[in-house]
């Protein structure tokens, strides 16, 4: 019985790499009939060459970690070097050197065969759902920080303060925290995580926010768009909404911004919540 969803992964593009071709004919059958599209390699070597003019089609690599040309974890290397992509390697063996490796350069998964075909297309769906949702936070970051008037000044501290977390989220989410204004609140409105740089704006410690409803922020005397409205027309348009909101401080002062507001789902592909990030206008 399938505990994956079927629209998920028919929206799903793969590149799946195997040399053994009774396993990887059994494969393809299957994938085929799931997944958007399905590119083969029978080698790394060929793998490569498709990842090369397809990357920007491809949204994850599954492939053997043993083959004969070149391994998985030298094909998964030269890979990431070129593309920031989710990766699963498997392997009829459990290979402590290799599961190290692995994790060194980044595979998002290491999996031991015999696999089902129902575990496999689970952790795709999980894999790449996840990969797209940190994608996106980190492409409205980066968005959002071009916006600002002191781009330059910003970059440049961010780079000396945060120079050996850059290749984690822990990077993003030092970024995210102490430089942009942005806040998250679960389906009912209630805010759930708050960046510092926000709070301060606003005049409030964190701990005064948290569990609170954000129309506590929002200035009732404007006539702007009500965040119920917002989070109603995220769901709808499946995107980001981009409005304007006038919110008070903690001392009633007043202060307009541009609000964008992006929807996020739970693990039962449901909304959870929706992330705020604001420009001071």
């Amino acid at each position: 019985m399938a505990t994956f969803n079927l629209a998920t992964i028919r929206s799903i593009t793969i590149l799946y790499v195997e040399d053994e071709q009774i396993i990887r004919d059994q494969s393809i059958k299957a994938y085929t009939k799931l997944f958007k599209e399905v590119f083969v390699g029978k080698s790394a070597k060929e793998a490569l060459e498709i990842f090369e003019t397809n990357m920007d089609k491809i949204d994850i690599v599954i492939s053997d970690i043993n083959m004969p040309d070149i391994s998985g974890l030298e094909m998964a290397e030269r890979m990431l070097e070129k593309k920031d992509i989710p990766i699963i390697l498997t392997t009829a063996y459990t290979n402590k050197e290799y599961m190290l490796k692995a994790i060194d350069i980044g595979i998002k998964k290491y999996i031991t065969k015999p696999i089902t075909l129902n575990s496999i297309v689970q952790n795709i769906e999980e894999i790449v759902t996840l990969h797209k949702k940190e994608t996106n936070i980190k492409d409205i970051t980066k968005k959002l920080l071009v916006k600002s008037k002191n781009t330059d000044e910003v970059m440049q501290k961010l780079l000396l303060e945060n120079k050996k977390l850059e290749e984690s989220n822990l990077y993003y989410k030092n970024l995210v925290d102490n430089y942009l204004m942005t806040l998250q609140i679960d389906k009912n409105g209630l805010i759930t995580k708050i960046s510092k740089q926000l709070s301060s704006t606003l005049m409030y410690d964190e701990v005064e926010l948290l569990g609170q409803n954000i129309s506590l922020l929002k200035d009732t005397s404007c006539q702007s768009i009500p965040f119920q409205k917002q989070m109603l027309q995220a769901i709808h348009k499946k995107t980001a909404v981009i409005s304007r909101n006038v919110l008070k401080t903690k001392n009633n002062t007043t202060l307009e911004f541009e609000t964008n507001m992006v929807l996020f789902y739970g693990n039962n592909d449901l909304v959870a919540g929706y992330n705020l990030y604001f420009k001071l206008m």
